[in-house]
């Protein structure tokens, strides 16, 4: 049976580079981490590292060793830190993320009210879950994520926190900034679409949206500032919800034009696996507040 031990053990070695370092790291001898290397691979059947021109790889079963390491070690982390702020009368840790980029702008203020009402409650944003949110709720990595389209896995359970517009965004100069009705798919067949890098641009709006009619040419890109300032170059447009580009609106030269498709309105949802945070119902609040 592997435990906690061992999945720690492997980890230093892969994090450390060698059986040395990784002694070091957790205060133990070279010779006794090379024993509990030895009995490990005994115990799993096979071989977890191998050495190539004198370097540690992992095998097959290695790496299979080391996802879990890295799935499991922090969830145990997380639990630690869960009992000893229960045992204290404090909330447990609140770990949130979105599925969108351009969400992170409005979070750190909400996140520093809920901290001041809660008396010093630990928030934190987790970035890597920005793509894969229910992913990392499903695997215990997340408490709390912030997603557009209502979860069709069972077990998860939501709650619409506000809705947004979308809406296209162009340069005042761009041929389109002269449009007098709605902005249709048409409108991009000939254009350069600037879009986020991450599963938004395969969301419910863009199939319907694209359904018959694709942009001439797409450009993925991470950061809502860049997609920014390439429209403000009048080097393409794209779509933005109301509030995202709102801020980015003065000093340059964007317009918003409305979008004709009856998917442009989205309903944001909170989103937990099994029992809800006890710092949910004061973060919907103050999101809902946030939006009003």
């Amino acid at each position: 049976m592997i435990n906690s031990s061992d999945l720690l053990l492997v980890q230093r070695i892969v994090e450390m580079g060698s059986i040395t370092k990784a002694a070091d790291s957790l205060y133990l001898t070279q010779s006794a981490i090379s024993h509990q290397l030895r009995e490990l691979e005994l115990r799993a059947g096979m071989q977890l590292f191998e050495r190539v021109n004198k370097k540690l790889l992992l095998t097959h079963a290695g790496r299979r060793v080391m996802e879990s390491a890295c799935n499991i070690l922090p969830q145990l982390s997380r639990l630690s830190d869960d009992l000893h702020s229960l045992k204290y009368g404090h909330p447990p840790a609140l770990r949130i993320s979105t599925e969108c980029y351009t969400c992170y702008h409005w979070l750190p203020e909400i996140i520093t009210k809920l901290r001041k009402k809660s008396d010093g409650a630990d928030i934190s944003i987790v970035a890597a879950a920005t793509q894969r949110p229910i992913d990392f709720l499903l695997n215990g990595e997340l408490d709390l994520a912030i997603i557009s389209e209502v979860p069709g896995q069972s077990g998860i359970n939501s709650t619409p926190l506000f809705t947004d517009n979308l809406v296209a965004v162009v340069n005042k100069h761009h041929p389109l900034a002269k449009h007098r009705s709605l902005v249709t798919a048409n409108d991009f067949a000939n254009e350069h679409m600037i879009t986020y890098d991450s599963r938004e641009t395969s969301n419910v709006f863009a199939k319907e949206f694209f359904r018959e009619v694709q942009p001439k040419k797409t450009t993925r890109v991470q950061l809502t500032e860049a997609i920014v300032e390439m429209i403000n170059a009048n080097m393409g447009i794209s779509i933005f919800a109301t509030w995202v580009i709102e801020p980015y609106l003065k000093n340059r030269d964007l317009i918003t034009l409305p979008i004709k498709s009856s998917f442009k309105k989205r309903t944001w949802r909170a989103a937990w696996l099994g029992k809800p945070h006890p710092l949910l119902p004061d973060f919907t609040e103050a999101v809902k507040a946030q939006f009003k």
